[in-house]
């Protein structure tokens, strides 16, 4: 993914690169409980091709965003929980990195991404519960909602999606 300047050219929205672990690690830590910091950490760790990117200003780590693959609709991922440090939440960081990451997600080929998550929020970037309604999760209802990246992408879908185990404990501590 090519490396893009947003927010009135402060913030730099990249891949995550090796050296950035231990910041991202201190940013969830700093907006999550540390039991949700380390299973998102896992998380990228244990699921080969999944995509994160963080929003960095000045060389500090703001915010980061994950991606997992999940079994389900074909090349489906899940949004783990996203972070932006709370002095930039108001500066639409976190927009501007969510939709980095869903474009480089349809240009790596993914067809569609879920999440549990607030509807207003989400729904500004096209997820719907209507799009995911086929799928059989535990977390089912109107805040378990689905984007296509590709057109039709879930049309005569249905079935099961099985999330990874660390996914799974992370949702549990965060609702805890």
């Amino acid at each position: 993914m090519a490396e893009r300047r947003g927010i009135a050219g402060q913030a730099l929205y990249r891949a995550i690169a090796a050296g950035d672990h231990a910041a991202v690690r201190a940013l969830q830590a700093a907006i999550y409980a540390p039991e949700i910091a380390s299973r998102c950490d896992a998380l990228a760790r244990e699921r080969s091709g999944s995509l994160a990117l963080v929003a960095e200003i000045d060389g500090t780590i703001i915010g980061h965003v994950l991606l997992v693959p999940i079994e389900g609709p074909e090349r489906a991922l899940a949004l783990a929980p996203h972070a932006v440090l709370a002095a930039w939440r108001d500066m639409q960081v976190g927009t501007e990195l969510l939709r980095h990451a869903l474009g480089a997600a349809r240009a790596s080929g993914w067809r569609s991404v879920f999440v549990f998550g607030q509807p207003g929020y989400y729904g500004r970037f096209g997820f719907t519960s209507r799009a995911a309604d086929a799928a059989e999760v535990p977390c089912q209802g109107p805040r378990f909602l689905a984007l296509e990246l590709i057109d039709t992408a879930l049309s005569g879908w249905a079935g099961p999606i099985a999330y990874p185990d660390t996914f799974l404990a992370m949702a549990g501590a965060a609702r805890a």
